[in-house]
């Protein structure tokens, strides 16, 4: 079974999974951006990598005449027939992982010429300086991926600046653990999503710095303290490869392992800024709560219910910081790492998808948030301002109340002057009536009016949310021309490279 549908999501038939308009559950093929993170990383070596290292080192030798020019030009003319064959291709064919550039020169060209590339360096800077060619332009992909998401995040906060919603105190966003799910207070979805993209941007920062110290080139530093080959320049090797800055100590340099855990750092960070969110929303979409849906190309359905709509993807990115997490201690070889950046850019990809498509059921939004006495601490407020009472006098003559309703079925919206006068005079430290006209309980009450008060900087008013929206948005503008000038700065460097093996060539 196959197809393609008019948005150009293609189906593949999933044996049970019926995904086409019109039977079973789900209505839609399953979204790219969510079927590629279904892969992950295929696990082969950088080979790119190191053929870009490979290929400036040459040049670097050739250039200061520590190997002989004609020789430098047959290994770079074999370079370039590799790029020919295919560069992964012809390394796996040869073999020698790290080392397969030398292996692939001593079998084209013989050892007296081949058996030239490695002078002056070591598995340990081969290995590092690719690493950190791998892992730039990792961070690079998560900076735009993150950039698109941040976007159609704050697309959907400017679509929902006064869509009410109850908030729930306490969840795996502050602490890290389980949500609480206890009901607080009345906020909007527009406030609420704004809340992640302000700590994504302070994620990309994150990724600014990481980036940063992937700019630092340990190339040359061989196994630790370098090499005493005259004329050897380990600073034109780091202008050939892109880099801006040299490790200024060798044994520095190869030894350390701080290149990779200050990207796990960012991969902890921002993987548990987004696992938060979709966790919240992998709760909120339940038929219990049913505040959110997600479109049904990010769900899949059940092979023997068929009233089921997993938020698979939902599940997926909430999942993202345990999969970090778990793969902390594959650092030490690069390979969870690299495993990680792809789960990250992934999970990333999928975010704008889900926020454009992602329904809000206002209704239900707005009927939790009246329904769990979330105005609490604003009717409290109320009696504190109108009868100028003590706070926590206030606080617990309300506390009485909800206490007393909750016992008798009284909702939030049917509370009177009258039956506030009551929990009032049950309050041993008071014990009289409030005399609190109906139409101030009303209004401490309302959820709308609890979000359109809060107007201090960093409340949910639309007009302090629409403020963010627009300070967010500024940000946008600037980091992107950002990373594509860091990008471009690559470009240039790698064509560069490209120049120097001509001229080389030609010479």
């Amino acid at each position: 079974m196959s197809g393609e549908f008019s948005d150009g999501y293609k189906y593949r038939g999933h044996l049970w999974f019926a995904k086409r308009p019109g039977i079973g559950r789900l209505m839609e093929a399953m979204a790219p951006d969510y079927e590629r993170s279904l892969k992950g990383w295929d696990g082969a070596p950088p080979y790119q990598a190191y053929h870009m290292f490979d290929k400036a080192h040459v040049v670097m030798l050739t250039e200061q005449g520590i190997i002989p020019r004609e020789d430098g030009v047959e290994i770079l003319r074999a370079f370039r027939r590799m790029e020919d064959e295919g560069v992964v291709e012809a390394r796996v064919r040869v073999g020698g992982e790290d080392h397969s550039g030398e292996a692939y020169l001593i079998t084209e060209l013989g050892w007296e010429v081949g058996g030239r590339i490695h002078v002056g360096r070591s598995t340990g800077d081969l290995r590092t300086t690719s690493m950190h060619i791998v892992q730039r332009t990792y961070i690079l992909d998560a900076m735009d991926a993150l950039l698109d998401a941040r976007d159609a995040m704050v697309d959907f906060a400017e679509r929902h600046v006064e869509t009410v919603t109850p908030m729930y105190s306490a969840g795996l966003t502050v602490y890290g653990s389980c949500n609480l799910l206890q009901h607080a207070q009345a906020m909007t979805w527009g406030y609420y999503i704004m809340g992640f993209v302000n700590q994504l941007e302070r994620e990309f920062k994150k990724l600014e710095a990481a980036y940063g110290l992937m700019q630092i080139s340990p190339a040359g530093s061989a196994i630790g303290t370098g090499t005493d080959v005259p004329g050897f320049s380990r600073r034109r090797t780091m202008e050939l490869l892109g880099f801006t800055d040299l490790y200024r100590n060798c044994y520095d340099a190869e030894k350390h392992e701080g290149y990779a855990l200050d990207s796990y750092a960012v991969l902890l960070t921002l993987s548990h800024v987004i696992s938060g969110l979709f966790f919240d929303l992998l709760i909120y979409s339940t038929g219990e709560f049913g505040l959110v849906e997600p479109a049904d190309r990010y769900c899949d359905t059940s092979s023997i219910m068929p009233q089921k709509k997993n938020p698979m993807a939902l599940r997926w990115l909430a999942d993202l910081t345990v999969n970090v997490k778990a793969r902390l201690l594959e650092a030490r070889n690069d390979v969870g790492m690299q495993k990680s950046w792809v789960d990250m850019i992934n999970g990333l990809r999928m975010i704008p998808g889900i926020f454009e498509t992602l329904k809000v059921n206002e209704k239900r939004n707005l009927e939790l948030a009246a329904g769990f006495w979330g105005g609490a601490a604003d009717l409290a407020a109320a009696i504190m301002e109108e009868k100028g009472l003590p706070w926590r006098t206030a606080h617990q003559i309300v506390a009485t109340l909800v206490r007393v309703a909750l016992s008798e079925g009284v909702k939030p919206g049917d509370v009177t002057g009258e039956y506030l006068d009551r929990a009032a005079e049950m309050y041993p430290d008071y014990g009289r009536p409030l005399g609190l006209s109906d139409e101030a309980i009303r209004a401490a009450m309302d959820p709308r009016e609890m979000v359109n008060r809060r107007t201090l900087v960093g409340g949910p008013a639309p007009v302090r949310v629409s403020e963010e929206i627009g300070v967010s948005r500024e940000l946008l503008a600037r980091e992107r021309p950002e990373v594509e000038a860091r990008r471009r700065a690559l470009a240039e460097a790698a064509e560069g490279l490209e120049r120097a093996i001509d001229a080389r060539i030609a010479a």
